[in-house]
């Protein structure tokens, strides 16, 4: 571990190193660590980069007490930290899985994920469920978050989730009609067990054998009025975390007969709050924006139409190859003959501290990232294979995280839809100023992702690559002003 430790970035420090190390019983001084980083016990390898931060995160979310717990004065404790965050871009390849750990100083932890999915990379994907799945020894997760509907994103779902219990699993509201287009587009047929998803992804996430999932939230389409709220819960250090409190809103506007939204006997099916978000009390929360501009521009008549084939294909499988192929020539007389397009709809998602008193304290990644102090920009923003290639829909989603300066925060940046061209816009980089800028992809896989142009965009807001081998983590303390 000390290997592997000395080979981070920002370059820790020996002192900070033997920290890691330093209990009664244990010899281990600057000498010996001064040996290792000069090539002593050459033989013997490094430990993987995911268990040494994994270690790390835990002894900094555990802490040993310290000497003015014991004092009498109770003043003279003087304990900021309030929390240790470790995050994790896996190696899946063309593909995307993110998750995150919050360790509480005051006790208890709040793990969460963001898509789990590859087409390049199955046995990659699968080894980095497994490996997750063994870190989080038998916890639940707090939050599982679906961007959208592509199998990229969610073919990994089912094994993640198996005798996984979930506590809050959130998805982007789209409509019946609307989902199976996107099943067109990603060219799932009558005969994929996968269309019982688009039918109805709340009661075909119910039933996965071996899944337990407390409720399944919808996230609606943002109106050009929605700003997320400001936050008004302060910070308390002697909150343990007792997991996330949803802000839960009305169903959607005409959502009337969606199955998705009727609710299942084993599981709670609700809907965000416009502007809603999941909360850790006291520490963190999760703001997810659903882009409703990227919706079809489909007049009545069309949805009429669409919603009918829909009725028809919910009734059984008998004719439902017919159905589909009903729905594309609907689609395509309306509007063109092309082909009906998958990437649609994605639900960013804002991950950071409450409010603005608690403030990150960098420990160490594996690859460059640049804090900025006055920024405080280790927040995450998450895109899926969202669009920000307009200036119009970068204004939406910077009037909705205006408050609280949360894109100002947002510096962990995943690079939308692997960093393919039609999604972004030229100079967008300069605008976000990430900290670090995370490509989730294949480069060899068929769309050789990410595009040149917009590499070269982001080329010096600290590039990181993740691909089939190569993830990214970071640890950071999370502390009080």
């Amino acid at each position: 571990m000390i290997k592997t430790m000395l080979a981070f970035r920002p370059e820790l420090s020996k002192q900070a190193v033997l920290s890691y190390f330093t209990r009664p019983g244990r010899d281990l001084n600057h000498r010996l660590i001064a040996e290792i980083a000069g090539g002593r016990w050459s033989h013997i390898p490094a430990a993987p980069v995911q268990a040494t931060l994994a270690y790390m995160a835990q002894c900094l979310g555990h802490p040993y007490p310290l000497s003015g717990s014991y004092a009498d004065d109770e003043e003279s404790t003087d304990l900021t930290r309030l929390a240790t965050m470790e995050l994790t871009w896996w190696p899946v390849g063309q593909g995307l899985f993110m998750s995150g750990r919050l360790f509480c100083i005051a006790g208890g932890q709040f793990n969460w994920v963001y898509d789990c999915g590859s087409t390049s990379g199955a046995a990659e994907r699968d080894r980095a469920i497994a490996t997750f799945r063994s870190r989080l020894a038998g916890r639940r997760l707090d939050l599982v978050v679906l961007s959208h509907f592509d199998s990229d994103h969610i073919n990994g779902i089912v094994r993640l989730i198996r005798g996984t219990p979930v506590r809050t699993l959130l998805l982007p509201y789209v409509p019946l009609w609307q989902r199976l287009l996107i099943a067109l587009g990603e060219g799932i047929g009558a005969d994929n067990a996968l269309l019982d998803f688009y039918l109805d992804p709340a009661a075909y996430l119910a039933g996965i054998d071996g899944s337990e999932i407390d409720e399944i939230v919808f996230v609606p389409g943002a109106g050009p009025d929605d700003i997320a709220p400001g936050s008004e819960d302060e910070p308390d250090p002697d909150r343990p975390i007792e997991g996330g409190k949803v802000e839960y809103g009305p169903p959607p506007q005409g959502s009337e007969g969606d199955p998705a939204l009727a609710g299942q006997a084993n599981v709670q099916v609700r809907t965000l709050a416009p502007g809603g978000r999941i909360i850790v009390p006291s520490l963190w929360e999760f703001v997810p924006y659903n882009d409703a501009a990227m919706q079809p521009l489909a007049d009545a008549f069309f949805v009429v139409r669409v919603k009918r084939v829909a009725g028809a294909l919910l009734a059984g499988r008998r004719r439902q190859s017919v159905m589909l192929r009903l729905l594309k020539r609907i689609y395509q007389r309306t509007f063109g003959s092309g082909s009906v397009p998958a990437n649609i709809i994605s639900l960013f998602l804002y991950a950071g501290p409450i409010g603005t008193r608690i403030r990150f304290d960098p420990v160490a990644g594996t690859a460059p990232f640049r804090i900025n102090l006055n920024r405080d920009n280790l927040a995450q923003l998450a895109t899926g294979d969202g669009f920000l290639d307009t200036p119009a829909r970068l204004v939406a989603l910077q009037r909705f995280y205006v408050r609280n300066r949360r894109l100002d925060r947002a510096g962990l940046l995943q690079v939308m839809h692997h960093g393919a061209r039609p999604n972004w816009q030229p100079g967008l980089a300069a605008v976000l100023k990430p900290a670090a800028s995370i490509f989730s992809s294949d480069p060899d896989y068929t769309h050789a992702h990410p595009a040149p142009e917009v590499l070269r965009d982001f080329w010096s807001w600290c590039p990181v690559r993740v691909d089939k081998v190569t993830g990214f983590s970071l640890v950071a303390n999370l502390e009080l002003r």
